[in-house]
């Protein structure tokens, strides 16, 4: 039995103290978030609610914690978890720069605890088999990767951490699945360049950070990517196409489909291993702008969200339990995904000559 305790009972967080209680070989210790999503989900759950962080690393009976806490305070916690010996689940962004993003690892490694990051897009059923191609050399070498994650976003009622560039780390960050994907596929590109700013989203019913984000990155001059980031698109996407010598792939979120065209031919597969995951996806985007949508503390996440995060527990609670890692996901615990995502967001920040 694995006692867990959770960091952060919003939108994720409770999600996974949700998916804990469920669980026969855990169980949920207690919860905290400094508001009143951490009593409200204490009442719905039944379990404790912890009075504070320190309360939580300080409880010898607690073996893990998930970290669903704000993006910037993600540094402190990991180091906090690594201090007190516990195992860790960080949801992403793993950090808000890579010289933290390496520290936290190293004191991981140092305290020999498992260390997971939550990078959910590796456990989409269409995008492992993507991967499983190129590495089988079905694409033959790669030469470019277009990822487009856009939309518009309307005013809310509050303004959240989620749109303030110093606590999310704005678009980059904050959406950092597919700069993850790419790094997955392409490794950590040599050079970078952007452009981009806070064009159409100014004042204070806003947040300060960028809503248009076009980026370019080279790989060695081998191979070259592009990126279009923001809630500044009118016209939104969702989307990552690839190009190899042999075939290429347009991985499409808002149809959850998969298409590969080659010589032989097109062939397409779901994105998803069930209809229920696919249709919520695809509902989603018929509603809103999905590629930059925010969720909150007062909603559940999507069917598809809900699936991989049971399958991302299931594997944190393998590993921590002694068992083996497969190959195929041994990035995610070794934190070469975690630190090489972070490095890569930040490069394009610091191209735009923005503070990461």
């Amino acid at each position: 039995m694995i006692r867990i305790g959770v960091l952060g009972c919003g939108y994720f967080g409770a999600e996974f103290a949700r998916a804990i209680k469920e669980r026969e070989d855990a169980q949920l210790a207690a919860v905290y978030s400094p508001g009143k999503s951490s009593e409200r989900l204490s009442r719905e759950l039944g379990c404790p609610r912890a009075s504070s962080v320190d309360e939580i690393m300080e409880n010898a009976d607690i073996d893990a914690v998930i970290i669903a806490t704000p993006n910037y305070l993600h540094h402190q916690h990991v180091l906090a978890a690594a201090g007190a010996g516990k195992h860790i689940f960080c949801e992403k962004p793993f950090a808000l720069n890579a010289e933290d993003a390496a520290e936290m690892v190293e004191a991981c490694r140092k305290a020999e605890v498992t260390l997971m990051v939550g990078h959910i897009m590796h456990f989409y059923q269409g995008i492992a088999r993507v991967k499983a191609m190129i590495q089988d050399g079905f694409f033959g070498d790669i030469l470019t990767m277009h990822i487009e994650r856009t939309g518009w976003e309307q005013k809310k009622a509050e303004v959240s951490w989620k749109k303030m560039q110093e606590k999310s780390g704005g678009h980059l960050f904050h959406h950092i699945h597919e700069i993850d994907i790419m790094q997955w596929i392409m490794g950590v590109p040599t050079e970078m360049y952007a452009v981009g700013g806070n064009l159409g989203h100014r004042g204070a019913e806003f947040g300060d950070e960028d809503d248009v984000l076009l980026l370019t990155a080279s790989f060695n001059g081998n191979a070259f990517a592009t990126l279009q980031y923001g809630s500044g698109f009118r016209v939104g996407n969702h989307f990552i196409r690839i190009n190899g010598t042999k075939a290429g792939a347009v991985i499409d979120f808002k149809r959850a489909e998969v298409r590969v065209i080659s010589d032989a031919g097109e062939t397409q597969f779901p994105l998803f291993e069930d209809e229920k995951s696919a249709r919520a996806i695809c509902e989603l985007f018929a509603r809103t702008d999905g590629g930059i949508s925010y969720g909150s503390p007062e909603e559940r996440p999507p069917e598809y969200i809900l699936v991989s995060l049971r399958e991302e527990l299931e594997l944190f609670l393998h590993v921590v339990s002694g068992g083996e890692i497969p190959e195929e996901k041994k990035d995610l615990f070794d934190g070469s995904s975690a630190v090489h995502s972070v490095m890569i967001a930040q490069m394009g920040c610091r191209v735009r000559g923005r503070k990461s």
